[in-house]
This record gives structure tokens, C-alpha cells and sequence, in this order.
């Protein structure tokens, strides 16, 4: 009766358990190949560096649509965990310690908001982009969603009025996708604190809320419509339609959602629109729950990492070190584990 339980495990993994014809487990033997691989636990181990202020780009102040790349970059710094590398293709790239999102700060003043178009690569080579709006107010910094390992460059879509700085934060990438925070079944950082899931993002389709398809239960006719249903999806993320929604929606086309609440959310027909906010009008009349909402799994420069993302609440300064332990699953490690199971959808 021989017994598998190597994760690594490639073969076909068989389980006569039990000889009940109608229920497998009241008899637990006899046992052919066991009952795994189910899955394992991995350990993150990290030591990051301080999250720095114009780590990534030192304060510039664009008059017009400006890229900032190569040695415009920040000039590479060990204690902001920095590095300057030529990737094979001869490209100049500012590379991080470790998988970390970026961040944009305004200065004092009154700011022009632009969009930054923060362009690089994953832990993995795979190539990204995320827009971050620098927004209108003072003294502000606002956190992307997307772990970048390599920036490759820095775009302005026009001026800004005032200097404004792109940083590295302290939310870290996850080198799995995480589908639900539980699956993150442990987090320290050298003290020992424990914070479990307070600091999870999921990664983009992750989560039975708010990527499932859902019924469209409220939908108001104005200008701009406002959606109601079960879990609003996060802002930035590709929806479809089915079933009969009011005038101006078109099913099986494809929209670009803002989340006004955990319930709510309003519609743009473009993702320049989502950016301007720019909403969508409906029009004529709805019935409730006639129209399902179907969020898309689908990356974009506007939605989360694929992944998922882990901020840290202690310090980090290159010595304090970050243990998450991750719960991964049969599709991620099994015997009919895939590339997207294990590593979410392809980065965009």
C-alpha cells in the first residue's frame, strides 16, 4: 500500500479510498496511492529595504508630457535597495531588492493632476504597466497597486505644476497568486508581530466576492448610472454585462469599472474615461437583477497585480526581516498545477 505525500509528486495522483460505492470515505482502506499532493506551505523570507522618497524618480516638474528613463532615473542606492542593471537586450533598467509597488508624491502647492505611466517588468520578465494619477491635492502620496521588480520608465501626460517624486513602498509582492487572505496563514517581521490578513490585496480575479459574477440588483437611470450589487469589484477592473441592462450598456462589451463603495460602482466606456472619470449614462428603464455584472480577469495598467500584494505595517530598513508563510494549493503544486494557477493571470 504504497503512500505519496512528495509535493513534488508529477504523477497521476489516484485515491481509492475506501470500497463504499457511495460514499469513498466510510471506509478508509484499503489505500492505493494515497490522498495527495494537495498542496504545501511556502515561505516568503525577506529582508527589504527602507521605503524611500524619490527612490524611483528623484521630484521633477514636467511642464508637458515628459518620459524620464535610463540615467534619468533615480540614481541607484543600496539603502533604498536600488540597483542599476542592463537587462539582455541592452535596456537600462532601476531594479528593486525585491517584488514592491511604487508610489507618486505631490509637493506643496497647487498640483496639475497627470497620469504616471510607471513601465517595467515582474520578478518573473514579464512586462507591466500601471497608471497612478497624481492627483490634485498637496503633499499627498498615493500608492500603486502593482509589484514591479525592474522600471524601465517614468511617463507624465503633461504638466504637473508641481514637483512630484515616484517611491518605493512597502507593499511587497507575493511570489504566488493569493486567491483569498487566508491563504496567507502567517506574517512577521523580525519583532514577531503577527498580522495574518489585515495587509492582503488578492490578486487580480482572486477572491468569491467581488470577481464573481453577480446580479446587477439596483441600477440607477442618470447620468451617470450607478450600479448596486452583492460586492463591488475593485476600481480599475475590465467588467462585462449580461442578461438585459438598461440603454447604454451593450452585453459582452467590455467597461471600465469605479468603486464608489463596497456595494456600488459606476461605468466608462474607455479606459481614458475611467482615468479623466469620465462615467457612462444609462438610459431608458431596469429591473432589477434583469442584468449580471462579470468581471474580467484580464490585466490592465489600471488594475491590480496579478499576485497580489502584502503591505507592511513595521519598519522595514534592510536588516528586519519579513516571513509571510503561503498556503498554495493543488492547482498551484499538484500534479495538474498550471502556469496561471501558480502565477495568475499574464501581467500587462
Amino acid at each position: 500500500m504504497p503512500q505519496f505525500s512528495d509535493d513534488l509528486f508529477l504523477g497521476t495522483a489516484k485515491s481509492y479510498v475506501g470500497t463504499n460505492a457511495n460514499n469513498a470515505f466510510a471506509n478508509p482502506a484499503p489505500m492505493d496511492l494515497g490522498f495527495g499532493p494537495m498542496g504545501r506551505v511556502y515561505l516568503l523570507d525577506e529582508t527589504p529595504a527602507v521605503a524611500t522618497i524619490g527612490a524611483v524618480l528623484a521630484a521633477v516638474t514636467p511642464t508637458v508630457a515628459t518620459t524620464y528613463s535610463g540615467t534619468s532615473l533615480a540614481t541607484a542606492a543600496a539603502a533604498a535597495g536600488t540597483s542599476s542593471v542592463t537587462r539582455t537586450d541592452g535596456t537600462v533598467v532601476l531594479q528593486f531588492d525585491y517584488p514592491r509597488a511604487v508610489s507618486v508624491t505631490t509637493a506643496s502647492g497647487s498640483p496639475t493632476s497627470a497620469n504616471i505611466t510607471v513601465t517595467g517588468y515582474d520578478y518573473y520578465g514579464q512586462s507591466m504597466s500601471e497608471i497612478i494619477i497624481s492627483g490634485t491635492v498637496a503633499s499627498t502620496t498615493t500608492n500603486g497597486r502593482k509589484a514591479f521588480f525592474q522600471i524601465v520608465s517614468i511617463a507624465f501626460s503633461g504638466g504637473t505644476t508641481v514637483a512630484v517624486s515616484v517611491d518605493i513602498t512597502k507593499i511587497m509582492g507575493f511570489p504566488a497568486k493569493v486567491t483569498d487572505p487566508s491563504y496567507v496563514l502567517t506574517a512577521k517581521l523580525s519583532a514577531g508581530t503577527i498580522d495574518n490578513t489585515s495587509g492582503v490585496v488578492v490578486g487580480l480575479g482572486g477572491g468569491t466576492q467581488s470577481y464573481a459574477t453577480q446580479a446587477v440588483t439596483g441600477w440607477t437611470i442618470a447620468a451617470p448610472g450607478v450600479l448596486t450589487m452583492a460586492f463591488s469589484p475593485p476600481s480599475g477592473t475590465l467588467v462585462q454585462f449580461t442578461g438585459v441592462p438598461p440603454g447604454g450598456v451593450t452585453v459582452g462589451t467590455t467597461y471600465w469599472w469605479t468603486n464608489l463603495s463596497g456595494t456600488t460602482g459606476k461605468l466608462s466606456t474607455t479606459q481614458a474615461n475611467y482615468l479623466a472619470g469620465t462615467f457612462l449614462t444609462s438610459t431608458g428603464s431596469y429591473t432589477a437583477s434583469a442584468a449580471s455584472i462579470v468581471p474580467q480577469s484580464v490585466s490592465s495598467p489600471t488594475t491590480p497585480d496579478v499576485r497580489g500584494t502584502y503591505a507592511v505595517t513595521g519598519t522595514l530598513n534592510g536588516t528586519n526581516r519579513l516571513l509571510i508563510s503561503m498556503g498554495l494549493t493543488a492547482i498551484q503544486v499538484g500534479p495538474n498545477a498550471t502556469r496561471s494557477g501558480l502565477l495568475g493571470a499574464d501581467q500587462a
